[in-house]
């Protein structure tokens, strides 16, 4: 029986040992202000998979660092578009 904890911990670490932080830098149009760059930050962070988030209106970009078995790069371009404002698709997307 002393067995069965260590088991199950390999498990667990074996199911993380898959996961990939990816970083995202997402151009993002129609912020005007520092506001506009915390409302898409806040956004992103509530986002489940999400592990750092930096967000310039001057530069019109969101960069994400997030789990990818957790949330794709489409899902954080669909939470900006639903803040108000435009993701930019992906290069080599329209």
């Amino acid at each position: 029986m002393k067995l069965r904890p260590l088991i199950v911990t390999a498990l667990l670490l074996a199911g993380t040992a898959f996961a990939k932080d990816v970083t995202a830098q997402i151009k993002v149009s129609g912020m005007t202000c520092q506001a506009c760059a915390v409302s898409v930050q806040k956004n992103l962070e509530k986002t489940k998979g999400v592990k750092h988030v930096e967000v310039s209106s001057d530069k019109g970009l969101a960069i994400v660092v997030y789990d990818d078995t957790e949330v794709n790069e489409q899902q954080l371009r669909s939470v900006i578009d639903k803040t108000g404002f435009k993701a930019e698709p992906a290069q080599g997307q329209k």
